[in-house]
């Protein structure tokens, strides 16, 4: 597994960006990227400034403190503690076993973290080839069903769904993994 991060631009054009940790499997190459951990959706940046209040050396110390805070979100989503407390997320997650219906648990699944009906078909197949009946094979065939996508920027929703998937709350999972018993 590889560290990385996600730089992405905020979408009401308000100048603020977010970063988010990913994970990489090296073997198969699947990209997950983390936003509920504790750097969620983090914002850095101003809001659309009127620059005609403001001297130039004004405009130079915001625009020198949003380039440290781009800088200090970057380092913690790519920090070893960071790293190390998603994989060992992931590492516990192979002990969440499907136990029910493979089919039935995709479906669930899918409603729970919002696939529809194609990709949960796309998940079910990899979850099948790949073998792996577990909360940490679920999450692999969904981030593996990204790279499926012809749409960058769902595939990138897709990528986040795998954590979904990750931190699914207990009971919930409990339905997955027995769904169809």
């Amino acid at each position: 597994m590889q560290a990385g991060f996600v730089l992405s631009n905020g979408e009401l054009g308000n100048g603020s960006i977010s970063v988010e940790p990913m994970i990489y499997r090296l073997i198969c190459t699947n990209g997950m990227s983390v936003p509920d951990r504790k750097i969620r959706k983090n914002h850095a940046g101003r809001a659309t400034e009127n620059a005609d209040l403001y001297a130039n050396d004004t405009l130079a110390a915001i625009d020198d403190a949003f380039k440290l805070k781009v800088r200090d979100l970057i380092r913690n989503a790519i920090s070893i503690g960071t790293f190390n407390e998603i994989v060992e997320d992931m590492k516990g997650s192979k002990n969440d076993r499907i136990v029910g219906h493979p089919a039935k648990a995709v479906e669930l699944t899918a409603k729970a973290i919002g696939l529809n009906g194609d990709e949960s078909n796309k998940v079910l197949n990899h979850l099948i080839r790949a073998g792996d009946l577990s909360r940490y094979g679920m999450l692999n065939a969904v981030t593996r069903t990204a790279e499926d996508l012809p749409c960058y920027n769902r595939a990138s929703e897709v990528e986040r769904l795998g954590s979904s998937v990750l931190y699914l709350p207990q009971s919930t999972w409990r339905e997955v993994a027995t769904a169809g018993n």
